[in-house]
């Protein structure tokens, strides 16, 4: 009866706001694979130990983005999940980050400030990590490791390079980090643009005792 009920309900849901693909229209999508394979792959990262799956310059791409973190939209992400994962796949082999010897591979995604939390209810990056953890034994989120120390400027709103890494400037602390002592993790954001936030947080993850930090983003 409950199974009927969810159905019910998300196809009322479905009827009331239905999903159109951004870039070309069809409806049930909000990105259309025929869509997905037009998006250019971001071939440039800040840092060579991060990567992003598309370039953020796009339009579909920086439209789904805001529908994922300001909009409530979390299956943007099952539409983009093919791409993410093998992006996924690819970076973990590329840079030899595996489970050999049982070792698990720790997902940190890169926390949102309190007061964002408050306001939207949820963090895209956790989101994000959930997609990639999907179906892989060996990955792990670890979400009480690191947090955002101060309530600073939202990022986005920032345009100027230098302003960007002052903001974010200690703005990460760590709790309960003996469990990553000595491991190696991948930060995971929604976008990397000058890549302050990342770095901040991988200077954070370092200094406490975290062996080799990567990142992972959607969009650059």
């Amino acid at each position: 009866m409950l199974i009927n009920i969810k159905k019910i309900f998300g196809g009322l849901i479905k009827t009331i706001f239905p999903r159109k693909c951004i870039g070309c229209g069809v409806p049930d999508f909000w990105i259309c694979e025929k869509c997905i394979t037009k998006i250019p792959k971001s071939n440039n990262n800040p840092f060579d130990w991060s990567v992003s799956v598309f370039t953020y310059q796009n339009r579909v791409v920086r439209k789904a983005v805001w529908l994922l973190k300001f909009n409530r939209k979390h299956s943007v992400l099952q539409d983009l999940s093919a791409p993410i994962n093998k992006s996924f796949e690819n970076f973990i082999h590329k840079k030899k980050i595996s489970d050999k010897n049982g070792e698990k591979i720790f997902l940190i995604p890169i926390p949102i400030t309190k007061r964002s939390q408050e306001k939207r209810g949820y963090n895209q990056s956790e989101l994000l990590a959930k997609c990639i953890s999907k179906n892989r034994a060996e990955v792990r989120i670890e979400n009480g490791v690191l947090f955002k120390s101060k309530n600073h400027i939202s990022q986005n709103k920032i345009k100027n390079r230098k302003e960007r890494w002052e903001n974010v400037k200690n703005s990460f602390s760590v709790k309960n980090i003996e469990k990553l002592r000595g491991q190696t993790v991948i930060l995971v954001d929604d976008v990397v643009t000058t890549g302050a936030t990342i770095q901040e947080a991988k200077k954070v993850l370092n200094k406490n005792g975290v062996k080799k930090v990567f990142a992972f983003s959607v969009g650059h």
